[in-house]
């Protein structure tokens, strides 16, 4: 009976000191850092129930993880403390005093603020900061080690990333899929793709995939969940053996661990779990790109590897002279369609043909690439008459019978009415026989007949083509000279308004921000980057890469530090579109691509 009135003394202080528990919410933080360390801060709130919780700003910080979560609870000296940790792993962008704000959570309608924390930062040292490490693991037992290694190991059999093709023996100009596939057996909180593979030697196409069709897949017996991360479609743009680098990935995975806890005066062992940051990534995946066969390549094929079709159309047969036909040609399929180049046609004589006006489209919804592109001609015919426009020839490679085929399209005969205009011959040898007849008869009274040896030198006609030649060789010498200069201008104009037009799409991406649509947002970003240097060096869309445009900026003598910068915000938006981030980060590039874009137009402008 004693010890039963013992125990329940201690229950009841256990529980009166559980109620009288107070709520505390607090930062903690060192107070130093380097440019090349992580800086981790924790907000904990303990013994109360939060909701709301709104993390700083981190201005100055790149975060790396987080929010990450950990929770605990104990019971000493017949004191109960429950907790909550909501932690960040940040790096310092900068030297100096930074500043990390104050976080806020709400607790029981009350809104809690911890105090800001200054950090100074230092500038990085990749020696001393393995030297601090190296001390900081020398201070640990070989048991923590161990038991660090000993986690780590478990998780590449239970966390892995694979990234495999359909077919590893393409054709040049030949569609494959590549996929990454996520392979998982144990708890994870958030996970991410840190780096995506540079796909050299391809075009490459993102396939849309439902980020939550989650599978379970068998391995030896084990099963596993499986999530199709990321696919594409690549076309190998020439033959060769060529490597895809590893796709790498950071999750925070739970791992258990027994924890022992003082209850009632008894040592209790129980599990718990952690949090801890693991990075992975997948197996280099090698491609072999076969030649397209010699035998049998017809003189019109151009690159097309699928399966197109060729159609052309005429607006109108007969026409008067100098009246306008608009002609197309339209070449349609599946397979490289954006490899695919103007057709080579020899238009009749007496045909003024311009330069024609190319549509392109193509549908990247569905999983094999396929679209079209239109050449629109507009010819003028000069001379009235009959005339034929050839039929033109198409070739392609097709898969499926590992052959080329040839297209032909219609032939068009085109007729033209009317009568070439009439020049002033006729009309200006009548004007000299008046005038020569009136000088007849003034002459006859004069009796000089010498004025016949002055009806073409000295003439009108005589002066007209004198002039004539040299006139029109000066207006072809000026026509030359503007389409020129109206070239150049148009180069120098969008190379003047590529920084407002990156303006004015970083407001409709600051639109995808408020509203938290990630992939409206990085879908903006990436446009804005790439149009930005498109239009500044007078780029085709279609050439653009990270080497070209680094060497560009070389050339420009734009700083390297805003070079890798630019280079940064072009991986973190293709990263972006993969995979989820949160809102703080958006923030993040939302700002460094407009300060960085400014920075570089200052540069160019200096």
């Amino acid at each position: 009976m004693k010890t039963l009135n013992i125990f329940l003394f201690l229950l009841l202080s256990w529980i009166g000191s559980t109620s009288d528990a107070q709520v505390r919410f607090y930062a903690s933080g060192s107070g130093t850092t380097s440019t090349d360390q992580n800086y981790k801060v924790v907000f904990t709130l303990e013994n109360g129930n939060g909701s709301s919780f709104k993390a700083p700003s981190f201005e100055g910080f790149r975060v790396l993880s987080g929010p990450n979560q950990s929770s605990s609870y104990q019971w000493i000296n017949g004191k109960t403390t429950q907790s909550l940790s909501i932690y960040y792993y940040l790096q310092a962008l900068q030297e100096g005093e930074l500043v990390i704000g104050p976080a806020q959570i709400t607790v029981d309608n009350q809104i809690l603020k911890t105090e800001s924390i200054k950090v100074s930062v230092k500038k990085g040292n990749s020696t001393s900061n393995n030297t601090a490490n190296n001390n900081t693991n020398n201070s640990n037992n070989t048991k923590s080690n161990s038991s660090s290694q000993d986690w780590k190991n478990q998780a590449k059999d239970q966390l892995f990333l694979k990234v495999y093709t359909d077919k590893s023996k393409p054709y040049v100009g030949e569609q494959i899929f590549l996929y990454a596939k996520l392979y998982q057996r144990v708890n994870t909180y958030g996970t991410q793709i840190t780096k995506m593979p540079e796909f050299n030697g391809f075009w490459k196409q993102e396939i849309e995939v439902d980020q939550d069709a989650w599978q379970q897949e068998n391995i030896d017996g084990v099963a596993y969940q499986t999530l199709i991360i990321g696919k594409f479609a690549l076309f190998p743009q020439r033959e060769g053996s060529f490597t895809i680098e590893p796709m790498e990935m950071q999750s925070i995975i739970m791992i258990s661990e027994p924890t022992v806890r003082n209850f009632m005066g008894f040592q209790m062992q129980t599990m718990g779990y952690k949090q801890e940051e693991y990075n992975f990534k997948s197996s280099a995946l090698k491609i072999e790109v076969q030649a397209l066969p010699m035998e049998g390549r017809p003189i019109s094929f151009n690159g097309a590897v699928g399966n197109f079709e060729l159609k052309t159309t005429l607006d109108k047969e007969e026409v008067d002279l100098g009246e306008a036909i608009n002609y197309k040609a339209i070449i349609s399929g599946t397979g490289n369609i954006m490899a695919v180049s103007e057709p080579l046609i020899e238009f009749p004589k007496n045909l003024e043909v311009y330069d024609p006006q190319t549509k392109e489209s193509i549908s990247k919804r569905s999983n094999y690439i396929n679209g079209s592109k239109t050449y629109e001609y507009l010819i003028v015919p000069e001379a009235p008459g009959s005339f034929t426009l050839p039929s033109i020839e198409f070739s392609y490679f097709d898969l499926e019978s590992k052959s080329y085929k040839t297209l032909s399209s219609d032939r068009y005969t085109i007729r033209v009415k009317g009568e070439l205009a009439k020049t002033n011959k006729n009309s200006g040898h009548q004007d000299n026989l008046e005038t020569l007849d009136e000088d007849i008869r003034y002459i006859y009274t004069k009796n000089d007949l010498s004025s016949k040896e002055q009806k073409f030198f000295g003439s009108g006609a005589y002066y007209t083509l004198s002039i004539v030649p040299p006139l029109l060789y000066s207006l072809f010498f000026l026509f030359l000279r503007f389409k020129e200069n109206q070239g150049a201008d148009l180069v120098a104009l969008k190379n003047k308004r590529a920084s407002k037009e990156a303006q004015k799409r970083l407001k409709l991406a600051k639109k995808y921000l408020d509203n938290a649509d990630q992939k409206g947002f990085y879908n903006e970003i990436f446009d804005v980057l790439n149009n930005y240097v498109s239009d500044k060096f007078n780029l085709q869309q279609a050439e653009l890469s990270k080497e070209l445009v680094i060497e560009k900026f070389a050339e420009k003598q734009v700083s390297e530090s805003l070079a890798l910068q630019f280079e940064q915000l072009i991986q973190n938006a293709e990263m972006a579109l993969y995979s989820p981030t949160n809102s703080l980060k958006m923030q993040e590039d939302y700002a460094s691509t407009q300060t960085c874009l400014i920075a570089i137009e200052n540069e160019l402008n200096a």
